[in-house]
């Protein structure tokens, strides 16, 4: 029975290890945090977007994701939760989550799966270093154990750190990328795969907020809207689109629809929002939402500006929208507006422009773009063509995905490989 050591047990570190026990592997898994599936328990706001049924939008290396998709595809995934235990309902835009709605769920029948196994799992425990020898591996680590209660007033004392050796005939290295640092995962791990001569393709923050110029969104955070958000180069030039959900706050644009820009930033873009959504037009040409707004107008002549929007977007964003067309003066009379002022408002409608100033950064990442280079990892079986017995999985690898289940999608599909399919 050989011996394998798994470094993460996030969603692809669990797979592989209930992978390669059913296969009669004795499995070791070393976890930095308290807990496993730490960050599994928080996908989908808690709701636990696992999978999605839809077509598959991957990054990095998306010919890699499709070749590991092609051997654990939507079906056999469906059916790894199904022997789990785990019933599943399917939502909006392919989104597969629990039937019960909660990540919790998924996470305590992962686990359950893991002990029927005879899964070792030894948390607070971080891998330092990893090293071939005769014909094995060995793992360098520190177990963190706390010291105890501390008389009341008194700073707790750091945790003790206790050097820990592990022995394995295989290793799989899933201990993700570098976002969400406050889950375990601030992308020193990396370091274990580049020892053995493989490459880092840079990294950045992925499905993160855009920090943006403050003044024209002053007033709006907390404010959503649904729009088509396009994101340009300073020459103007396509970088990317995507539409849905946008939420204001005080510094820039979060939500689905503008953190799934993130990986495309770069210095001097800027966020095209197209606004129509809100008022159910947005197949509308300028022209037509001209007379429309202008119909709006001439019901609302002795009235202020400030009531031009009533009905159609919320007070806060109709400021904004004025202000940004150039008629800040909310106390104008409609009636009183030059004869251009609605076509230049129907414009911004279609196009308020936002400087984007840079990304919130790994602290609030939802993935990382980039990562370990695929191209010395086999596809069927996730092991290194520089190092045999070596394999990876999950956000470690150069391969990201939108919002929507295909980041954990990709990490389970890998981690089964990686452990010995399924």
């Amino acid at each position: 029975m050989g011996r394998v050591l798994i470094v993460g047990a996030g969603a692809a570190g669990m797979a592989a290890a209930i992978a390669a026990a059913r296969q009669g592997q004795s499995i070791t898994v070393l976890e930095r945090n308290e807990k496993s599936l730490k960050k599994l328990g928080v996908t989908g706001n808690g709701r636990g977007n696992l999978l999605n049924s839809g077509d598959p939008l991957y990054y990095g290396d998306a010919g890699f994701a499709a070749q590991v998709l092609a051997r654990i595809p939507y079906g056999k995934l469906v059916q790894f939760f199904e022997e789990l235990g785990v019933p599943l309902r399917e939502e909006a835009e392919g989104r597969i989550y629990p039937a019960a709605l909660q990540g919790a769920v998924a996470v305590d029948a992962l686990r359950l799966k893991a002990r029927q196994l005879g899964v070792q799992i030894c948390t607070r425990t971080q891998v330092i270093r990893l090293t071939a020898q005769g014909g094995g591996f060995v793992l360098e680590a520190e177990e963190s154990v706390p010291r105890g209660e501390q008389a009341k007033g008194k700073k707790a004392l750091p945790p003790e750190k206790i050097p820990r050796m592990y022995k394995a005939d295989q290793v799989v290295v899933a201990a993700g990328g570098a976002a969400a640092p406050a889950h375990g995962t601030d992308g020193s791990a990396y370091e274990l795969l580049t020892a053995f001569g493989h490459s880092l393709t840079p990294i950045r923050p992925a499905l993160c907020a855009l920090l943006t110029d403050r003044k024209p969104i002053q007033g709006l955070a907390g404010q959503r809207v649904r729009a088509r958000l396009t994101l340009r180069d300073r020459l103007g030039h396509l970088l990317h689109e995507t539409q849905g959900e946008a939420l204001f706050a005080q510094d820039g644009v979060s939500g689905i629809a503008a953190m799934q820009l993130a990986r495309w930033v770069h210095d001097g873009c800027v966020l095209h929002m197209d606004l129509r959504d809100e008022l159910n037009r947005e197949a509308t040409e300028a022209g037509e939402l001209r007379d429309y707004l202008q119909t709006i107008a001439d019901s609302r002549q002795e009235l202020p500006l400030s009531e031009l929007f009533t009905g159609m977007l919320m007070p806060q964003v109709g400021r904004a929208v004025l202000a940004a067309a150039g008629y800040p003066e909310q106390s104008r009379r409609i009636g009183s507006l030059p004869p251009k002022a609605l076509e230049t408002i129907a414009a911004t409608l279609t196009d308020f422009p936002l400087a984007v100033e840079g990304l919130r950064g790994f602290d609030s990442a939802q993935v990382t773009a980039g990562g370990i280079a695929t191209a010395d990892f086999n596809p069927a079986t996730l092991e290194s063509r520089l190092q045999k017995g070596l394999y990876a999985a999950g956000e470690i690898l150069d391969v990201d995905g939108d919002c929507g289940g295909f980041n954990l999608m990709f990490a389970f599909a890998s981690g089964l490989l990686a452990g010995g399919g399924f």
